[in-house]
């Protein structure tokens, strides 16, 4: 799916949200910039940890015209455990004329007891890794001046390229956000608390917020991890006590493919 922001008709910003064949509408230079999806979180009744987030990849200004097409793949977020790890995110690529070489944003890692890495970059101008799930805490952000940042116990990672949501990128930058209050530790003793629990979710490139959830004499609750925001990492889920409770782990953000066409 391609959608069309930005200021007028003739320097448009192109959001692609789904895998195809992208053709330029118009000839001009572009910005290209590439994430890849977050990891799921991990949710365990002992453990927990935040999904990676996605690389980020960039290409400085690229010379298009309506005769060249691309090749886009969009990688998908990882889905949270279920008392279980976090699948990995897909990785995110754009290939075509007059690139040459592919370029790359791996998603990130699911959450597991061993590591929850963020996704690698190659061949743009700019590749940076994504930030690392937290042991005990919530998803990685993604980076686009420098490596992601790294999780947090409970709260998820915020990207270095704050704002008030992705609407605000355009001529060669991108903006996440926006700030979101995403951590959460819940104790639910004698019979206080019942149904579901979810964690606070990460805004555009951001990494979901943990749920921590000590559940004592409390029956059939279900906790959820925050989800990530585009490119996040998901964060993770505990569900420990005596409750007949279940955990499941935030999931990744979808990976997406910004194209900003520049003034010339």
């Amino acid at each position: 799916m391609a959608v069309i922001l930005g200021g007028n008709d003739t320097l448009p910003q192109i959001t692609l949200t789904q895998s195809q064949t992208f053709v330029p509408p118009q000839d001009g230079n572009v910005c290209i910039h590439v994430i890849g999806a977050g990891g799921g979180g991990q949710a365990d009744v002992n453990a927990l940890s935040g999904g990676g987030a996605g690389g980020y990849t960039k290409k400085n200004s690229l010379a298009v015209t309506t005769g060249g097409s691309f090749t886009v793949v969009v990688g998908v977020g990882g889905a949270g455990g279920v008392n279980a790890n976090g699948a990995t995110g897909g990785n995110s690529t754009v290939a075509g004329t007059g690139l040459g070489s592919t370029l790359t944003a791996n998603g990130g890692n699911g959450g597991n007891v061993n590591s929850s890495t963020g996704g690698l970059a190659s061949n743009g101008d700019v590749d940076n890794r994504g930030g690392t799930g937290g042991g005990n805490g919530g998803g990685g952000a993604v980076g686009i001046y420098a490596a992601g940042e790294n999780a947090g116990t409970i709260h998820g990672g915020r990207t270095d390229a704050m704002g008030d949501g992705m609407a605000q990128s355009g001529y060669g930058f991108i903006v996440g956000g926006p700030k979101t209050n995403n951590m959460r530790q819940v104790y639910a003793q004698n019979g206080n608390a019942y149904g579901d629990v979810v964690a606070g979710h990460g805004g555009a490139l951001c990494g979901g917020g943990a749920l921590n959830f000590i559940a004592s004499g409390v029956g059939n609750n279900t906790a959820f991890g925050g989800a990530g925001g585009i490119g996040g990492g998901g964060g993770g889920c505990r569900v420990a006590g005596s409750g007949n409770g279940f955990a499941t782990g935030g999931s990744g953000g979808d990976g997406i493919v910004l194209i900003q066409y520049l003034p010339s």
